[in-house]
């Protein structure tokens, strides 16, 4: 596909590979505005919440929100223009052998097989790791086979609807570097903590706990890419308990210590 990227993130670039026949592009969570045709079929998956505007197969532009954790299935053929200020993380994978039954462009697709597949493959690609081609198929495999069959929204779900879960993340993202607990989340919107979690859960693919990790880890990524202060300092200003506590986070959830994200003139 062809595309003319503007990345707003100073020293975030893609990250390209090629392996059994699929490309990924893992795109970093920046400022974008892209144009393409998709020349096969794609599978995009969102790692962060992202808003903007874009047009499909037309020339009319409407706004959009991709709600983090979900899939969005883009069929070969497809004209697509789309904007965001902000941008988030996000998983291209492209190949002949994808094809899409549904013929039509689909987003917001929830699932917790992708997000784990997403996930896998996401590690690989920032730790440089060369990508298995049955392991890569699988996880592929994975992505395509959840698209086609996504999770039916239970009552939670339904319950938590865009303007909530807007406001909640809102909180998070505000109050990222304090100690933030799910039991104030849930009093602010007058729900219980145990409801929360499972409505937050089923809307997004994530608990609340995990989203506000998977929002710090971005955040400390950001400040180490931008600013080039110490891993300490940022650990505490990304909300984290202890540069150690941080460097854990990065290994376990991205496969990668914290100073992979250092650019190299600092």
């Amino acid at each position: 596909m062809q595309t003319d990227t503007v990345h707003t993130q100073p020293g975030s670039v893609p990250i390209h590979r090629e392996v059994a026949g699929y490309g990924l592009c893992l795109l970093p969570a920046a400022g974008y505005d892209v144009g393409f045709v998709a020349d096969t079929g794609t599978i995009g998956f969102a790692f962060d919440c992202q808003a903007g505007s874009h047009a499909i197969a037309s020339d009319r532009r409407e706004d959009f929100v991709r709600l983090p954790n979900t899939l969005a299935l883009t069929p070969s053929g497809c004209d697509i223009r789309s904007q965001s200020e902000m941008g988030g993380e996000y998983l291209l994978v492209s190949g002949r052998e994808i094809r899409l039954t549904e013929g039509c462009y689909r987003t917001n697709i929830l699932s917790k097989s992708a997000s784990m597949a997403a996930g896998r493959l996401r590690k690989w690609m920032l730790s440089d790791t060369p990508l298995d081609h049955l392991e890569t198929e699988a996880c592929i495999n994975a992505l395509a086979e959840a698209g086609l069959k996504p999770q039916r929204p239970g009552k939670a779900a339904r319950w938590m609807t865009g303007n909530r879960f807007r406001k909640v993340a809102d909180r998070i993202e505000a109050d990222l570097g304090s100690n933030l607990s799910v039991a104030v989340l849930a009093q602010e919107i007058g729900v219980s903590a145990s409801f929360l979690s499972r409505a937050f859960s089923a809307y997004c693919g994530q608990s609340p706990y995990d989203y506000i990790v998977s929002r710090r880890l971005q955040r400390a990524r950001a400040l180490i890419v931008s600013t080039g202060k110490p891993l300490a300092e940022i650990a505490l200003r990304s909300g984290f308990s202890s540069q150690s506590h941080m460097t854990a986070s990065f290994r376990t959830r991205l496969g990668v210590s914290p100073s992979k994200f250092a650019r190299p003139d600092r």
